[in-house]
């Protein structure tokens, strides 16, 4: 049985097993706390508390500062739509019929499996009031299902409600591609109180030096400067209704950044999520403000978490595990990741990762980043010119070759993953291990690898782009 939030937290600094006696709520505390989600678009972990230069984030620093900042947290897959069918589930993509990124007509979304549902209607089943205020994007896999997922898109209406479960949206970080004054289109918006300096940026060692990258990265980061500010407002929204301290307050991303190497890809720039949780002090955390945690965390693991500290029935069917809260489970050994097809990329790549190493297999053969990575990131096209002149390193220009079929990296020694162990005889025995666990997990989890019918993604394809040709008539 699933003992509620109130009754403690078990949250140190070292974040290692505590026995639940340890922590001891407040003599006289009988109120649930809220849950606010900030859930962010396309983003990575580029804020002042992760490290990132050239950004401006004071309010999420300050949540980081009064909470637990995790380096190590991993949506389970590296674009939108299969990821949050994912966290929004509690299963891995493939689990739920999502794993492949836009299913239009002639192809048909399915339904969840029997006896599975949102999560948030186990939050509602604790006594829970459930928003879904800010940008309205659900972009599910599946087809929605027949309950009711919240209650409520009105931030007024959700605040008054207590307790509440808000999963708040922001769309900032995700290209919006919008025309200016000069006529052009820019997939960014600018911060005019906080601007990027282009030329003070740091592109990562495996990103191609060109003004594209510069400017693409730095424009990206403007946005994350917005979104600061909104995240800002909201903040301060809460403090104003008294609310501040009554909320447990967590922020995520959905997938990693559209910019070189990042969204669609399960390098560490496609999958690493931000991730910060404030807990009051009310309610008793034993756990130091400011703390920095490595441990691994999926996203997969935010549903059960939830749940358990509602005080809500946990669904059998999770994949999950409770990282936070007096009934927090073990860190786990591993955690796996998918890329299958994204609009016409047709690809199926699985990650699995431990503390110290990913492995990564490419399933598909004859084909390079590039071709599938997406199109409008504008880094990439502009490394592509450097690559056919033979400018790039061989870091660099492996991007623009065919993908291997398996690589292995070292995270604590190569945290950009510049570096494939796969072929490294020194390293035989730990390929020969993460092969074995990714072979144990796809049979556990069904993903047998299937792709969709070739004819039907061709009429999938031919029946868009006539219904984008026909939009733009209009």
């Amino acid at each position: 049985m699933c003992r509620p939030l109130l009754h403690a937290f078990i949250v140190l600094a070292a974040f290692s097993a505590v026995p639940a006696s340890r922590a001891v709520a407040r003599p006289g505390a009988t109120e649930k706390p809220n849950f606010l989600w900030i859930v962010t678009e396309d983003i990575g972990c580029d804020m002042g508390c992760y490290g990132t230069k050239g950004v401006h984030t004071p309010n999420l620093d300050q949540l980081a500062a009064e909470g637990i900042l995790y380096t190590r947290a991993y949506t389970t897959a590296s674009v939108c739509s299969p990821s949050r069918s994912s966290f929004m589930t509690g299963l891995y993509p493939h689990q739920v019929f999502s794993k492949n990124m836009r299913i239009r007509p002639p192809l048909e979304k399915k339904p969840l499996p029997d006896g599975v549902d949102i999560f948030t209607s186990h939050i509602r089943a604790a006594g829970y009031f459930i928003g879904f205020p800010g940008h309205g994007k659900k972009d599910w896999g599946f087809k929605d299902p027949g309950t009711n997922s919240y209650d409520s898109t009105d931030w007024e209406e959700v605040a008054s409600r207590q307790p509440f479960f808000c999963q708040y949206q922001f769309y900032d970080t995700h290209r919006v591609n919008q025309k200016r004054e000069d006529g052009k289109v820019y997939p960014f918006l600018a911060c005019p109180d906080h601007p990027v300096d282009r030329k003070a940026v740091e592109l990562h060692p495996y990103t191609p030096e060109t003004s594209a990258a510069r400017e693409e990265l730095a424009a990206y980061l403007e946005n994350v400067n917005l979104l600061d500010q909104k995240i800002g407002s909201l903040l301060e929204d809460l403090k104003s209704r008294g609310l501040y301290e009554n909320t447990i307050i967590l922020v995520i991303g959905d997938n990693g950044p559209p910019v070189f190497r990042g969204k669609g890809f399960l390098y560490e720039r496609g999958i690493l999520m931000p991730l910060i949780v404030r807990i009051p002090q009310k309610f008793e955390p034993e756990f130091k403000p400011g703390t920095r945690s490595n441990e691994l965390v999926s996203a997969l693991d935010l549903a059960p978490t939830f749940i358990n500290l509602a005080g809500g029935t946990l669904p059998s069917y999770l994949e999950g595990r409770i990282f936070l809260g007096p009934d927090r489970q073990p860190e786990p050994e591993y955690l796996f990741a998918m890329r299958d097809r994204i609009d016409m990329r047709v690809d199926r790549c699985r990650s699995v990762c431990s503390k110290e190493f990913k492995y990564i297999r490419n399933y598909v053969r004859g084909i390079t980043c590039f071709e599938s990575s997406h199109g409008n990131v504008a880094a990439s096209r502009a490394g592509e010119h450097l690559f056919e002149e033979g400018r790039l390193s061989s870091t660099q220009s492996a991007y623009y070759l065919e993908k291997p079929k398996e690589e292995l990296y070292n995270l604590r020694l190569d945290p950009y993953e510049l570096n494939n162990l796969a072929h490294n005889p020194a390293h035989q025995k730990t390929l020969d291990s993460f092969r074995h666990t990714l072979h144990q997990w796809t049979v556990r989890t069904d993903d047998d690898g299937t792709f969709e019918d070739p004819e039907a993604l061709a009429e999938m394809d031919r029946r868009f782009n006539q219904q984008k040709v026909r939009s733009r008539k209009k």
